[in-house]
Formats: structure tokens, C-alpha cells, sequence
């Protein structure tokens, strides 16, 4: 695995107004012993939700803000070294890197015994049934008392010609079913769950290509960075499809787009970086149309 540290990112866990102290699980480890990306999504989720916005809290249980929903657009988890062991300590810090108008994004890293070990973005919206609200001012409050750096930085983002959208764009398919356990509060596939979805189509694409059954060297063919934009509720039960196409590639790695699709749409488009770990480059799925991306 080949990671690339982003500019933006501070490489210590005093740089954040909020830091967990987590302890890792045996199941938060893949067959390597080491922590997948979509582990690391699942880790970076939970002190997200347990970031603290007093202000916006006391009015949102007021009623004085209205009826909303909380919704993730995009989300960037990039691992840069591998760690893991199930009695290992990790810390992760929180922040926020934007505010917007109608949304804000999170930053945070991760990190164990002093090393930056991934690093992630998350963008959230709050909606109600007409669309986008404006961030009231409670909330743009809470949230300028948490920014990592004066200079505000990008919301991570997929970018995409229109030709992603389309299923004729992807080189290989693989169908996927979600489960019931990946359901969350809010009723549908959780949006941390849907990155399995995109693991699954990444190697059922090319796992045939290295010649092994070895589970250890097949999970090294996971992406070690994914940049996901959510378009649409991915629900259980449910039968889609997951589409995979090779942008790129250079000695290390091999870069992806994936998009996800059900009832005749596409409800999310991701780029990912994997090691490319053996994989023939004249062998693997090529996209079809677009644009390429190195």
C-alpha cells in the first residue's frame, strides 16, 4: 500500500479541538492484521456524531430550527500506513476544515503511538423536504469554535464528467445485496457500509487476475484511499450494482472509478487508489468513456 500524506493534514493529535481515545477490535481487523479503509470509516464516524455543538443542539431541541434531516454528501478516507493489532491504541482528533452556506465538512486523522496512520474529510448538509437550509447561526457558531486553520479548505469531492453517471462509463460489474446489519437510524444502507459495497466490486474485479486464493494477498488488492460523493438512499432490501473502471495507473497503484447503481439511477460515484499488488495492467477493466484521471 502506497498512501500520499495531503497538505492539509496535521500530522500530530494536539492540532484538533476534539480527540477520542479508542481502543481497536478484532474486528476492525482485515485478514493482514491491519485496518481496512472502510474500518477506518467506521472509526472516524462515531466522534463525528460526538463532536459537541451546544448551541445548535439547544435550538434543534427547541423546535425554533425546524424539522431536518442530517445528511453525508461526500466523504475522503485516505490510509497512509498500515497499523492495527487488537490490544493497539489509537487516537483520533476532529475539526472542522469548512463552513459553507448549507453545509460544513469535518476534518480529522488518526493516529497511534504518535503516527499519522489515515487521515479523513466528511461534508454534511442539512436538509428538510424542500431541500438545502441555510446553517443557522447558532450552529455557524459552534462550528467556528472547532476550525482546524484560518484558511478554509475544499469539501472533498468526486470530480466527474457526466459520462461517470452513466452505466455505459464501467469496464466490469459486480451485483451486491445489502444486509440488514448495515441498516442505521436513519433507516437506510448507512453511507460508512456502502464503501463494503465498493470493496467488494474492487476485488471480485480483479482478485482473478493475481493467480491466488491467498485471503491475506487478495486484501491487499483493497483501496488504501477512496473519494465517495453520495447521490441517492442505497436500502435494504435491495439487490444494485457496482460498476468498476481503471483511470490509471502508475508502478504502485491503480486508481478507480466505481459507481453504484439501483432502480434505474445512479446513487453514488467514488474514485479509489489500490496497491497494485501483481495485478496484469493489460488485464484489468478499462473505462469505457470519460475522461481520464491519472
Amino acid at each position: 500500500m502506497t498512501g500520499c500524506q495531503s497538505a492539509d493534514v496535521a500530522t500530530a493529535a494536539s492540532a484538533f479541538p476534539d480527540v477520542r481515545h479508542l481502543g481497536l477490535r478484532h474486528s476492525d481487523l482485515g485478514p493482514r492484521g491491519a485496518m481496512s479503509t472502510s474500518a477506518l470509516a467506521r472509526l472516524f464516524e462515531h466522534p463525528r456524531v460526538m463532536l459537541p455543538l451546544p448551541r445548535f443542539e439547544r435550538l434543534a431541541a427547541s423546535g425554533q430550527f425546524g424539522r431536518f434531516r442530517i445528511l453525508l454528501v461526500g466523504q475522503r478516507v485516505e490510509r497512509h500506513v498500515d497499523s492495527g493489532g487488537p490490544d493497539a491504541q489509537v487516537q483520533i482528533g476532529t475539526g472542522i476544515r469548512r463552513i459553507g452556506t448549507s453545509s460544513f465538512t469535518y476534518g480529522q486523522a488518526l493516529f497511534s503511538e504518535g503516527v499519522l496512520v489515515a487521515s479523513a474529510q466528511a461534508s454534511i448538509v442539512l436538509a428538510d423536504r424542500d431541500g438545502p437550509k441555510p446553517l443557522p447561526d447558532a450552529l455557524q457558531t459552534d462550528l467556528r469554535e472547532l476550525l482546524l486553520t484560518d484558511e478554509e479548505t475544499p469539501s472533498p469531492s468526486v470530480t466527474r464528467d457526466e459520462a461517470s453517471l452513466r452505466p455505459e462509463h464501467y469496464g466490469a460489474w459486480t451485483s451486491v445485496t445489502t444486509r440488514i446489519t448495515d441498516v442505521d437510524a436513519n433507516r437506510h444502507v448507512n453511507y460508512i457500509a456502502t464503501l463494503g459495497l465498493y470493496d467488494d466490486a474492487v476485488v471480485s474485479a480483479v482478485h482473478g487476475l493475481v493467480g491466488t486464493e491467498d485471503i491475506a494477498r487478495i486484501s491487499a488488492l483493497l483501496p488504501w484511499r477512496y473519494d465517495v460523493s453520495y447521490l441517492g438512499e442505497v436500502l435494504y432490501p435491495g439487490d444494485y450494482r457496482v460498476g468498476v473502471a481503471v483511470t490509471g495507473h502508475d508502478d504502485e497503484n491503480v486508481h478507480y472509478d466505481l459507481g453504484l447503481f439501483g432502480d434505474g439511477r445512479c446513487l453514488g460515484i467514488a474514485a479509489a487508489s489500490a496497491a497494485r499488488s501483481g495485478l496484469p495492467l493489460e488485464s484489468l477493466p478499462r473505462r469505457v468513456s470519460g475522461s481520464t484521471r491519472g
